[in-house]
């Protein structure tokens, strides 16, 4: 696969050839296989292979292959001693070239190429090897076949060698392979696999099977490490989590890890294997890693000490007017919230790249918020649930909140305010608008907060679906028991959250919609970005269950490396809505990748971070709509990991 760690590429001289001198010494004096020219069985193929440098499935081993065209000779060779075939090119096949000048010239159809290169997967719970060629390469078709017919002639695995169609190119040439090769389709691979890592993290709890999460959530405990055969939309705090759903990048469950760094896994089975349900009631501690979960036994269990500390937000409740997008910048968080300040910096830069944002967007700040809850009802119910939450049951605390968004609902809104929101609407060539909550406690750095808060369409002059309702049921999803329980979590001051609303014309219609984040999940300190996708409004972070969405990784047409004038997509699985294909055309991903470079450089740039660029990653939001598929970016905040 491709070698591109920005830090090895910025070693001096210098300091390669004291890398090369001491790796050629390692392998003078070991006793172990560097390479072979077959592989005779199974055994050879495990001592040669590791874990692929990707980490897009679970399960899989690999070993790197490299065939020199002058000599015509085949290379398999040991993962442990060479992680890329750049070093196995160097130090054994005396390759002079330096990191980026290889990946030029072994990745194309120049005909300087100097060797084909491959990897070989094996899939542990599907039991079938494929020769995988990095999505990147411009490998000839022939040269492909010749490829796969050496590796079938040389070792054991022969004719039953798959080939792994995991870009655009290859799915395009596929039928001229003329049946002669068995081809593996990516959803193929990732429908049948039973184990997903998703939190690598280690911790340790009390096994807790909980077979209806309706009925026994109220029994789950912080010290649980709860095994669930469904995926619930919230969670109470607890120490770990094997659930049977597999889950995407910003799944709920994703996000839960990432925040609470909890270790979680999905294992399909884990309601059925013997030996996990053998740990039922037991105290064990919890280690997810990429191919695998582990389960330790021990005796005690000790509690962690928890952040005591209160997080106060800052907010401004000065502003009392309805604002235009064109108004809204970063600062604007403190009247407006996180959502819409983000969403006024994508707005500026949509009016010189190749993307748009919804139509007609404004924001209503916070206080309108402040002005309904304090007029109502409402205020009073907080304060004393705000002032006695120690004292109270959880019941309680249930009952408070249930009260207070009920209050919030049938108070009467500021006529002045449904006014300059009918105005405003009024003006555009739209009447559906989405209300979309702005918070000062979501979509922050830390603290994404994604899902907690409501958002709700409505429709002009319609009785049903007022932009009255959909605004009150805004504000009063800041009080639902999920969100309230998660700022709990994080010792957020609730006397300092506030509601404002981002609102823009509602997509009633669109061809696709997706979530981006803008680094590889999958290779961390590389290129790429993770995208989700799924067909028309099909939800992509809480799908249907049994629903796949399009997962791929995409590049942007970086300068001066191998990136440049191609659309290379990697993928990883395809819509089942779609007849598993790729819902997206590669023009629209490669226009998709980048105008999420230029958007990451933009926000890298103007938010304080220690993160290297790779490292650093926005979520962000997209759709293609009407008949032109036009690109629209909707949301972006960073990706808190």
């Amino acid at each position: 696969m491709i070698y591109l760690n920005k830090k090895n590429l910025q070693l001096n001289h210098v300091k390669k050839l004291t890398f090369l001198l001491l790796l050629v010494l390692i392998i003078l004096n070991t006793s172990a296989q560097t390479y072979q020219h077959t592989l005779e069985d199974k055994t050879i193929f495990d001592k040669l292979s590791g874990l692929p440098l990707s980490e897009k499935y679970g399960q899989v081993s690999s070993i790197k292959l490299v065939y020199e065209i002058k000599t015509k000779k085949l290379y398999y060779f040991n993962s442990k001693f060479f992680r890329y075939h750049h070093e196995f090119c160097s130090v054994i096949l005396e390759n002079k070239l330096e990191v980026p000048d290889f990946n030029k010239v072994n990745y194309s159809n120049s005909s300087k190429r100097k060797y084909l290169l491959a990897n070989i997967n094996y899939f542990k719970t599907l039991n079938i090897y494929a020769l995988e060629i990095s999505p990147v390469d411009l490998m000839a078709q022939k040269d492909i076949e010749h490829l796969w017919s050496l590796v079938k002639e040389s070792s054991f695995i022969g004719k039953d060698l798959n080939l792994m169609l995991n870009n655009y190119r290859l799915h395009e040439i596929s039928s001229y392979f003329n049946n002669q090769i068995p081809l593996l389709e990516p959803s193929h691979i990732y429908n049948n696999l039973n184990y997903q890592a998703i939190g690598k993290y280690k911790n340790c709890g009390i096994i807790h099977f909980i077979h209806n999460f309706t009925t026994e959530s109220d029994n789950i405990n912080p010290m649980d490490i709860a095994v669930l055969n469904e995926t619930p939309l919230y969670l109470p705090k607890v120490s770990g989590i094997i659930v049977t759903e597999f889950q995407t990048p910003l799944s709920h469950l994703s996000i839960l890890a990432q925040n609470r760094k909890i270790p979680i896994a999905a294992y399909k089975e884990a309601f059925n294997d013997s030996s996990l349900l053998l740990y039922a009631n037991k105290k064990v501690c919890l280690t997810v890693e990429n191919n695998t979960f582990k389960l330790e036994p021990i005796d005690s269990l000790i509690a962690l000490k928890q952040k005591t500390k209160q997080l106060n937000l800052k907010y401004d409740l000065s502003v009392d007017s309805i604002i235009d997008i064109k108004y809204i910048n970063k600062n604007s968080y403190k009247h407006t919230g996180n959502k819409a300040a983000n969403f006024g910096l994508l707005h500026t830069l949509s009016n010189k790249n190749n993307f748009k944002v919804p139509e007609g967007a404004f924001a209503i700040p916070f206080y309108f918020y402040y002005q309904h809850v304090i007029n109502s009802s409402a205020q009073a119910l907080i304060d004393t649930l705000l002032n006695n939450k120690s004292n109270l049951s959880q019941d309680s605390i249930k009952n408070t909140l249930k009260k207070i968004r009920k209050e919030i609902k049938q108070k009467d809104i500021n006529p002045e305010l449904i006014k300059a929101v009918n105005e405003k609407i009024g003006s555009t060539d739209f009447s559906q608008f989405r209300f979309r909550s702005s918070t000062n406690a979501e979509d922050a750095k830390g603290f994404s907060g994604a899902g907690l808060y409501t958002s709700k369409t409505g429709i002009l002059n319609h009785e049903k679906k007022s932009f009255e309702k959909a605004i009150k049921n805004v504000w009063a999803s800041l009080w639902s028991y999920e969100a309230y329980s998660e700022r709990e979590y994080y010792h957020i001051n609730h006397k300092d959250v506030y509601m404002g609303i981002l609102a823009h014309r509602a997509f009633p219609n669109e061809e696709v919609n997706g979530v981006a984040i803008t680094k590889n999940l999958y290779r961390p300190d590389n290129f790429g970005f993770v995208i989700n996708a799924q067909l028309g409004n099909e939800n992509v972070v809480k799908p249907k269950q049994g629903t796949i969405c399009d997962q791929f990784i995409c590049y942007p047409n970086y300068s001066n490396n191998i990136f440049e004038n191609k659309n290379t997509v990697d993928i990883i699985t395809q819509s089942s809505l779609n007849d598993n294909k790729l819902l997206m055309s590669p023009e629209e991903i490669q226009n998709l990748a980048n105008q999420l470079e230029t958007i990451k450089k933009y926000f890298i740039s103007h938010t304080f971070t220690s993160k290297s660029y790779q490292e650093f990653g926005l979520d962000i939001e997209f759709k293609l709509e009407g008949k032109n598929r036009d690109l629209y970016i909707k949301q972006v905040r960073v990706y808190n990991d």
